[in-house]
């Protein structure tokens, strides 16, 4: 969704934000080939910042600090920083388009929102081809660029857990077709956990992934992944 500040290091930080919990990552790429990432720092917090089920901030002191004690922890004061937002003041949507340039105009609604679209199937057979289009308020939007701007972060992109999945899916896609002998089917397969995470619930895997799949969002602001 957005763009903020110019980024100096190739870190990433995946910040996943719901109206109950915040969950903080740093992965990078690893040196061992058969498990090519690492997941270097984590942090996932059951916590009331929110009121329920919104994602309008009523303690942002309380996530500022968050965020902040994470980066002095771990050193991260140059990493590029990636938001996913989930709340009920976020509309996701899926639509087939002929002429995506000329069509995605029209389900800009309301207007005063901020969208972006993601292309689910590039060479979709026949004329149309499904999108992903999510959208929030500007004025909510603005909050966590402030966010970020108080934090003094690299933010470079705003977006949602379901681009995050998306992303990590397509990387799946690509990798796992040569990795199949090598039984790696699954994003952990991918991902030296270093004891942050034991994964004991679909719940704890879906959080993983999303993770990764910030970071990939992150890596993609180089043209990397």
């Amino acid at each position: 969704m957005l763009r903020v500040i110019p980024t100096s290091s190739h870190a990433v930080v995946g910040v996943n934000l719901s109206p109950r919990t915040v969950t903080m990552s740093w992965i990078e790429p690893s040196a061992h080939t058969a498990i090519p990432f690492s997941l270097n720092a984590f942090k996932h917090i059951m916590i009331d910042i929110y009121p329920k089920q919104s994602l309008i901030l009523y303690n942002p002191t309380r996530l500022k600090s968050l965020i902040q004690t994470f980066v002095q922890l771990h050193d991260l004061y140059d990493a590029c920083f990636v938001f996913a937002l989930s709340g009920q003041e976020l509309m996701e949507k899926q639509v087939m388009l002929s002429k995506p340039a000329a069509e995605l105009g029209h389900i800009e609604e309301p207007k005063h929102f901020s969208w972006h679209y993601y292309c689910l199937q590039e060479q979709a057979p026949g004329s149309q081809a499904p999108w992903y289009c999510c959208g929030i308020d500007r004025s909510l939007l603005m909050q966590y660029q402030l966010i970020a701007v108080q934090c003094k972060l690299n933010l470079v992109q705003i977006t949602t857990p379901t681009m995050a999945l998306f992303k990590a899916y397509k990387f799946l896609k690509k990798r796992g077709a040569n990795h199949i002998q090598n039984n790696k089917t699954n994003i952990v397969d991918y991902l030296n956990l270093n004891g942050h995470i034991r994964i004991r619930s679909h719940q704890e895997h879906a959080i993983i992934v999303e993770s990764f799949g910030l970071f990939l969002l992150g890596k993609s602001y180089y043209g990397e992944y």
